[in-house]
């Protein structure tokens, strides 16, 4: 969900299934704020391998609300001036860029985890130079054009572990090793994310001013044309005629890598769109848990290939059903007999009967929520994850197993 720091990971279990040494660990990274599920993820990620007591440096180029997350775990905290130089100011950036690679030498890592394509030739750089292997996790489609620097640092990836079957696809033919690719799926705090209480969800829903029998859809994430959210807006028009009184909640920002012109356009277009329509729209906000507990449905209509989406798996382990298109890794998570809330992208008659026909599930099938939970409590829980990305990074760092007692 944007707009919010995962509590995930703050005490995952503290047990190492693989039983490794503790390895010394150096993260890169460009800004340590919520700008999406990249980030959450590798937070997560790093602080739950700190809990297990692995040592967690970061090199970064911008502070953010993650920050103070960061500094909670972390060893030593690198400003770096970026990971890679900039076209506009070769020769200054150059030198930015060799002096963090010089101050993360300095670290002395054994392994370096890196979750942005861009940062992989400051990874590999500082690698070749200290003899540690770079572990990529894969947690983006392939952009249109990956600059000169990157695709010729691929091939010195040892090993990259994708969030989802289709992303480790699309990123077949770009370089990296093929047999070097292992699928992770991401995983989330199922102590955190749980079902809420009757009386929390009416008090949220009182809250915001919200009826307690209102049908009601949630949508959190970027406000982007890559979201579907203009898809979702036609289709709850199409569900308000089924379902008279039936809310909708919208909450995020654009992302801060957006064309701002671009971005309020976009915005705007939405409001003219939703005029006349009981919309309610919220700004980013941390705090989601709650708005996504008081949903009857979540719905995630993205239109590009979501790689393997938290706006899936953090509603269904609160007990919430998600409607969401079928793209990227959602087939991943809406698996089995989940498999009937996936609609076609951009199909706005689909997405509207699909919602709509959870319009009574609280009161006609009231053991869904607890259905969903159980989906995805035990495949997708932050602790499985973990186990998989610690033994990969120790596999990787070729680290000694301790002598059996």
């Amino acid at each position: 969900m944007a707009g919010r720091r995962d509590r995930a990971g703050q005490e995952p279990s503290g047990r190492s299934l693989c039983q490794t040494l503790p390895m010394r660990i150096l993260t890169v990274a460009n800004h340590l704020g919520s700008r999406g599920g990249l980030e959450r993820t590798q937070l997560t990620m790093c602080r739950a391998l700190a809990a297990r007591g692995h040592t967690v440096d970061i090199a970064y180029a911008s502070a953010g609300d993650f920050t103070p997350d960061w500094q909670s775990f972390t060893r030593r905290m690198l400003p770096i001036d970026g990971s890679l130089p900039r076209s506009r100011q070769p020769f200054r950036t150059s030198i930015g860029v060799a002096r963090g690679i010089w101050g993360a030498l300095c670290l002395h890592p054994e392994v370096i985890y890196v979750f942005r394509p861009l940062d992989i030739p400051f990874a590999v750089a500082v690698g070749l130079l200290c003899r540690a292997p770079v572990v990529f996790h894969l947690c983006l489609p392939q952009p249109n054009r990956l600059p000169f620097p990157v695709r010729e640092s691929l091939r010195h990836v040892a090993l990259t572990l994708a969030v989802s079957h289709d992303t480790a696809g699309l990123w077949l033919h770009s370089g990296l090793r093929p047999g070097a690719i292992q699928v992770v799926h991401t995983g989330i705090d199922m102590e955190h994310y749980v079902p809420a209480p009757r009386d929390a969800q009416r008090a949220t829903r009182e809250e915001l001013g919200i009826a307690p029998d209102a049908f009601v859809a949630v949508f959190a994430g970027r406000i982007a044309s890559v979201k579907g959210v203009d898809v979702l807006v036609q289709a709850f028009a199409k569900v308000t005629a089924d379902v008279p009184g039936a809310r909708l909640v919208i909450v995020g920002a654009p992302s801060l890598s957006a064309d701002p012109v671009e971005a309020e356009r976009y915005a705007r277009s939405l409001r003219d769109l939703g005029a006349g329509l009981d919309i309610l729209w919220l700004e980013a906000r941390k705090d989601v848990e709650p708005l996504i507990q008081m949903a009857d449905v979540v719905v995630a209509p993205s239109r590009w290939a979501e790689p393997f989406s938290r706006s899936v798996i953090e509603p269904l382990a609160c007990g919430v059903p998600v409607v969401a298109t079928r793209v990227g890794g959602n087939s991943e998570i809406l698996t089995d007999w989940l498999a009937r809330y996936l609609v076609p992208a951009d199909d706005v008659e689909a997405l509207a009967d699909r919602i709509a026909s959870l319009r009574t599930w609280r009161s006609e099938d009231p053991g869904l929520g607890s259905r969903c939970r159980e989906a995805v409590v035990e495949r997708l829980s932050l602790d499985r994850e973990v186990d998989a990305v610690e033994a990969a990074l120790a596999k990787s760092a070729r680290r000694p197993r301790p002598a059996a007692p």
